[in-house]
């Protein structure tokens, strides 16, 4: 009897890594979620570590510590990784017969498993819109970064949340609920202990972002200002999107991503009916995580066909 065969899948954002093993089958096998891979924002040994202890997770779990094949989404990235790249992150970590690495944004396109005109917005704690136009070449506009760009990302649509919370106490701006959950969510008494949580040391962005849940909650209850921020940020990312389309054809599938687009309900409406106003109308949450685009991108390298059985057996044991 031959060996079974398992893959695995590995979605390297900008906040935290998920990593995936399925059998050939599509039977999913175990998972692990750890601290980020970006070895542009972190030392590289601190990645490698950081993903070794996310497989010895895996191997814990399910005694699988061998790969037909792995495949590797990094937030590090713009496209395929180089030997020298792939040899200097992974080598010595996993042990596959076959191993690649390429940009997350590959991976969240190969989650639409299409071989043709595709597109995906991701608004998380960054932002980017990425597109495969119909001859293969990936091209993306936004991701900026925090400073020069991130439109439509938890971290953008928190810090300005943040900020109207302290002009509003000033009586710079019409008062907001945003005040009284800045105050619980850093567990601070007035708005002039936040300089010393976002300037002393500086605070981190994954922290900013993390207050995005309350805004949401704000914008839900009625408050205005929460629903501007919401508003404002989605309409911006909108017109990124919508940049992108219009230079990659017109009947364009999109999928969306990422924490805002998948917990704020506000921000998706209003993104998709901006698309929709432009004639874009394919356009819905992704069917399958980035971490399955992984698993799909694993499958091509070492010959497995992503099957329509495949792809039910990962619905069935891993999304359900």
């Amino acid at each position: 009897m031959a060996e079974k065969r398992y893959l695995l899948g590995i979605d390297g954002g900008g906040s935290k890594t998920t990593a995936v093993v399925f059998d050939e089958s599509g039977r999913f096998i175990a998972s692990a979620v750890g601290e980020s891979i970006n070895y542009y924002s972190n030392p590289l040994e601190v990645t490698r570590n950081n993903l070794s202890l996310i497989l010895k997770e895996i191997e814990d779990k399910c005694g699988v510590k061998c790969y037909a094949s792995a495949f590797i989404g990094m937030s590090a990235l713009n496209d395929r990784a180089s030997e020298r790249e792939l040899k200097a992150f992974a080598d010595g970590v996993i042990n596959a017969d076959k191993t690649e690495m390429d940009s997350d944004l590959f991976v969240a396109l190969e989650s639409m498993n299409t071989e043709g005109l595709c597109a995906v917005g991701i608004c998380g704690t960054g932002s980017m819109a990425v597109a495969r136009n119909k001859d293969g070449k990936i091209v993306h506009k936004g991701g900026f970064g925090y400073i020069l760009g991130d439109e439509g990302s938890g971290y953008e649509i928190s810090l300005n949340a943040v900020k109207s919370a302290v002009r509003a106490a000033e009586g710079c701006e019409a008062p907001t609920l945003l005040t009284e959950k800045a105050l619980s969510f850093f567990n601070v008494r007035d708005v002039y202990e936040l300089i010393d949580i976002f300037y002393d040391p500086p605070i981190e962005r994954q922290r900013i972002a993390a207050f995005m849940p309350c805004v949401r909650e704000c914008a839900e209850g009625g408050d205005a200002t929460a629903i501007r921020h919401i508003n404002n940020s989605a309409d911006a990312f909108s017109d990124t999107m919508i940049a992108l389309l219009k230079e990659t054809g017109d009947s364009v599938s999109v999928g969306l991503w990422g924490g805002v687009f998948c917990y704020c309900e506000m921000f998706r409406n209003r993104f998709i009916g901006n698309l929709k106003k432009q004639g874009y109308c394919d356009v819905s949450l992704l069917q399958f995580p980035p971490e399955i685009g992984a698993i799909f991108a694993a499958c091509k390298d070492c010959g497995i066909e992503v099957t329509e059985e495949f792809k039910n057996n990962v619905k069935a044991t891993y999304l359900n």
